[in-house]
C-alpha cells in the first residue's frame, strides 16, 4: 500500500533543553543568522547555547559551566521569549 504525496510523514526536529546547559536540536533543520543565510553545520544535532557567554555565538562551546548559568525551566513556548545571540560572524 502506498501513501499518498501529501501524507507521508516527515522526519521529526526534536529541541530538548539540558538542565543549565543549551538546547540540542536533532533532526533534519536548516539553522539560518539574521540575515536569512543558511549557516553549516555538517551535523545532525546541533547544541545552541543559551548562556549567552559562548565564544561560539548562538553555538554550545560549554562555557555555561565554567559560569554557573542556570538555565529557566523548559522551552519557550511562544517565539517573544526566545532570545537571539548573533553569530561569530555577526559580532
Amino acid at each position: 500500500m502506498s501513501v499518498p504525496a501529501g501524507r507521508r510523514s516527515r522526519p521529526s526536529v526534536s529541541l530538548t533543553p539540558y538542565p543549565d546547559g543549551p538546547v540540542v536540536v536533532r533532526g533534519p533543520f536548516r539553522l539560518v543568522d539574521s540575515a536569512g543565510d543558511e549557516v553549516a553545520t555538517h551535523r545532525r544535532a546541533v547544541a545552541l547555547c543559551r548562556c549567552g557567554r559562548s565564544r561560539l555565538g548562538a553555538l554550545c562551546d560549554g562555557t555555561h559551566r565554567s559560569t554557573g548559568f542556570r538555565a529557566p525551566g523548559g522551552i519557550p513556548r511562544r517565539t517573544d521569549e526566545v532570545v537571539t545571540v548573533p553569530l561569530p560572524s555577526e559580532a
